[in-house]
């Protein structure tokens, strides 16, 4: 599965690298994006995945850093 950490991404450039992520691997679904427990983060990479008509979900119920996006 392909991933995107946002750990060290600048927060200015986090939803740059989070769309660019997202429609680069359109034919590769499901892709992890890992945003540590950042809201930010989390709220940028819900934003973009609604934008798209996407799904996502944590990847473990524990983990709230890493999210699976699906189409």
């Amino acid at each position: 599965m392909k991933t995107l950490d946002l750990h060290n991404v600048d927060k200015w450039n986090t939803s740059f690298e989070i769309e660019k992520f997202i429609t680069d691997n359109f034919d590769s679904m499901p892709i992890m994006i890992i945003t540590g427990n950042s809201y930010h983060n989390i709220e940028e990479v819900k934003d973009i995945v609604k934008r798209y008509s996407l799904s996502m979900h944590k990847d473990r119920w524990i983990n709230t850093g890493a999210w699976i996006v699906n189409a």
